[in-house]
Formats: structure tokens, C-alpha cells, sequence
């Protein structure tokens, strides 16, 4: 019986202590390969891998194997579409079994530079967001990109990084203009403007429709009012039409996404 109780406790031990090399031996961090759009799959490959080698230097913690992290997220819209959402991430954290995934996306449009990186810890239920343009030489762009894996693991960037940035090309007008918080001030503000000319003017048609009725009697003024109601109405009709289109065009376009 002894015997029997040591074997047990021996098993036990082995156990317990696998699982915690199993644990420790697995790569708390995973990176999965960033999507491109407006630069070709090579470009993108080089960029990433340039992401990669300064995450990898300011990281604490070991990053997993691109090879395993291909393999085991085969099939995975993270993996095969570059999915951000955070349905996305969560499926593509529990199929890897890390602590971090980091997942993002590079875009060339309009002579700009675009990076979207979202960081998921398992603890949480939302990603960390960052995100940046950039107007200039590609080898400043890369100069950006290496300082943000740095700022994505909460450390400064070396000397070697920040003494070599070169300033962004990006004009103020360009700035304002492409700020989120514009677009989103932009349809609102139009969305508010005609909501309330369809308030003032629905208003009117029916202050127009109440004197009409009020002079059923007399024709000729239950006519002008009556005119005038079907005038309101149909001014009231199009601010409606308009603030209804300002906030569908905020919708599908992305404008009230909280996606940057």
C-alpha cells in the first residue's frame, strides 16, 4: 500500500512538474504576419520582418516561431485575411495558447504610409490599439515602424532608432483632414444641420396645414397656406433625406469605427 501511495505521488509530481515546463517552454508572444494593401507581398514580407527583429529586441519574453504560428492559425480569418476585429483576435490568442498577439496591417495609399497594430493580452477581452501615417522615404517609414514595436512593448526606443527619424512629410491640412476625430466632427456636424432644418421645417408645414384648416371656409387662403405646408413639407422631406445619407455614408465608410 505504501508502495502504491509513493507511485502515486511520484506520477503526480512528474506531472504537475510537465506541465509547468510545458507552461515556461511555451512562447508568451506571438506576431502574426501583417497584411498588405498597395505594396506587394515581398515589401510586406521586409517590412514585418524589420517589425519583427526590433519586437524580438525590446520584448522581455520570447516571441513564438512564425513557422508554428502559420501552422496553427491555417484556416483563421486572422491568417488568411488579416481579420483585426476583435472576434478575430481572440480566436487566433486561443489557437496559439499565448499571452500576447500582436496582428496589424501596413498600407500604401494616397503617397502615405499607413500602420494599424492591434495588441491582445489574454487577460483582456479589447486589444490595445496604435496606429500611424507617414509621408516620406520608405527607410524613414521603416525608422517608424522599428520605433513602434518599442512603444508596443512600453519601452523607449534606442538611440540608434530615434537619431536616425526623419520628419514625417505630412502637410497640417492633411493632418486635420485625415484625423478620425474630423471625419466624424464632419458628418455629424452636417447630420445635425439638416436634422434640425427637418425639425424647423416639419414644424412649419404643420403651423401651415393648422391655418389652412382654420380657413376652410375662405378658399383662396386655404390654398396659400396649403401651399405653403406642401413646400415645408418637402424641404422638410429632403433635410431628413440628407441627414439620414450623412450618417449612413459616416456608417459604411468606417468614419464611426473605432477601428484607428
Amino acid at each position: 500500500m505504501k508502495r502504491l501511495l509513493c507511485i502515486c505521488i511520484l506520477l503526480g509530481y512528474a506531472f504537475v512538474l510537465g506541465q509547468t515546463e510545458s507552461v515556461q517552454d511555451s512562447p508568451p508572444i506571438a506576431a502574426v504576419e501583417f497584411s498588405g494593401s498597395g505594396i506587394t507581398d515581398l515589401e510586406t514580407q521586409v517590412l514585418f520582418n524589420r517589425f519583427l527583429e526590433e519586437l524580438t529586441k525590446a520584448s522581455d519574453n520570447s516571441l513564438m516561431d512564425q513557422a508554428n504560428i502559420n501552422e496553427k492559425i491555417t484556416g483563421l480569418e486572422i491568417g488568411s485575411t488579416g481579420c483585426l476585429s476583435d472576434e478575430c483576435l481572440q480566436a487566433g490568442l486561443g489557437a496559439l495558447g499565448v499571452q500576447q498577439l500582436l496582428a496589424g496591417s501596413i498600407s500604401f495609399t494616397k503617397n502615405k504610409y499607413r500602420v494599424k497594430v492591434r495588441k491582445l493580452e489574454a487577460s483582456k477581452s479589447k486589444p490595445k490599439k496604435y496606429s500611424f501615417r507617414y509621408k516620406g522615404q520608405p527607410d524613414g517609414f521603416i525608422t517608424e515602424l522599428e520605433v513602434l514595436a518599442w512603444e508596443i512593448m512600453g519601452k523607449e526606443p534606442p538611440e540608434r532608432l530615434t537619431g536616425k527619424r526623419k520628419p514625417n512629410q505630412e502637410s497640417m491640412i492633411e493632418k486635420i483632414v485625415e484625423n478620425p476625430l474630423f471625419s466624424k466632427g464632419l458628418v455629424l456636424a452636417v447630420a445635425g444641420v439638416a436634422g434640425s432644418s427637418y425639425v424647423k421645417q416639419a414644424s412649419g408645414a404643420k403651423t401651415s396645414k393648422d391655418h389652412a384648416n382654420s380657413m376652410k371656409e375662405y378658399k383662396p387662403g386655404y390654398d396659400a397656406h396649403m401651399e405653403s405646408a406642401d413646400k415645408a413639407q418637402s424641404k422638410a422631406n429632403l433635410s431628413l433625406v440628407a441627414a439620414i445619407g450623412a450618417l449612413a455614408y459616416g456608417y459604411f465608410t468606417g468614419v464611426f469605427s473605432d477601428d484607428d
